[in-house]
């Protein structure tokens, strides 16, 4: 990391999603790091911020853009951008049509395929991670939320609902199994709602997050009280609550039915059934081959 690290960073906003922009951030020191909120609140976990700015982002950069001269593209910067598009070369690679769809490429490819004027939604735990971690930088702007209730999954239905009712745009949800039981209340809302919510639950049976946390390695107590595993499908609530229902297996699949759930202009639930060991080993097979092609 060291070759990318910045003498100045300007962040945007309150807490970073992902830990190893954190971390990054922490071992950089940068020499500036300026924090921009539109609030008085403190948010600085590494105690790192040489200056906050309080002020709304587009009043602010408005004012830095006065500021700024125009520059070339300098050797860092072509840095960067050949190391993201080796990435993404191959992230690409765990995408293929004809593969298994996956956690990782759930969130690949609606971050390809969410069209414009519409909203993402993304549950905490595993979707709002896999979506910082994987997503293509190529999608269509849109507007992205997230919230964390008190045991981070409760209400996510219904915030998403409460999203796509205050933007008054088509919402796209991501979100687990659990967070999908802890609110399938929340469906009945959907019938009050004018925009439609594309419903992708990642149906591991259980909570995917622990796997990737040193718990996991306490066989004898683990699937009991952390993977909490169920035999529960969605199926049957889609029909209760007249929503439409799909399954897919396969990459090819996936994209088919997302598309059309888009364009039929109707609320729909898309099941994705994987493996929570599965989903851990590809995560790690897919940081080994990105080590790999950097050091080819």
């Amino acid at each position: 990391w060291e070759k990318f690290a910045p003498d100045t960073i300007i962040q945007f906003g309150s807490r970073i999603v992902s830990k190893k922009v954190v971390q990054f951030i922490e071992q950089a020191n940068p020499e500036n790091f300026v924090q921009v909120m539109d609030h008085p609140n403190r948010h600085d976990p590494t105690h790192s911020a040489s200056l906050r700015i309080e002020s709304g982002i587009e009043l602010f950069c408005q004012s830095l853009l006065d500021e700024i001269q125009s520059r070339t593209r300098t050797p860092w910067l072509d840095s960067l951008i050949e190391s993201s598009n080796i990435v993404d070369s191959v992230l690409n690679g765990y995408v293929h049509a004809d593969q298994k769809v996956s956690e990782i490429s759930v969130a690949r490819i609606v971050s390809q395929l969410v069209p414009e004027k519409s909203g993402l939604f993304l549950a905490s735990s595993m979707p709002v991670r896999d979506m910082d971690m994987f997503a293509s930088p190529h999608g269509a702007m849109i507007s992205v939320a997230a919230n964390r209730g008190t045991s981070g999954i409760d209400g996510t239905l219904a915030s998403a609902t409460g999203f796509a009712a205050g933007h008054n745009l088509p919402v796209t949800l991501i979100l687990g199994d659990l967070a999908l039981i802890h609110d399938l209340n929340s469906l009945s809302l959907l019938r009050s709602v004018k925009q439609p919510l594309v419903i992708i639950v990642i149906n591991n049976s259980g909570s995917g997050i622990f796997s990737f946390l040193p718990i996991a390695e306490f066989h004898d107590i683990f699937e009991k009280f952390f993977g909490t595993p169920h035999e529960l499908t969605f199926e049957k609530a889609a029909e209760m609550f007249g929503i439409d229902y799909y399954s897919p297996k396969i990459n090819r699949e996936f994209q088919d039915v997302y598309q059309e759930a888009l364009m039929n202009g109707k609320t729909a639930i898309i099941e994705i059934k994987t493996d929570r060991r599965e989903n851990f080993d590809l995560h790690q097979k897919i940081q080994e081959r990105i080590r790999i092609a950097f050091q080819s």
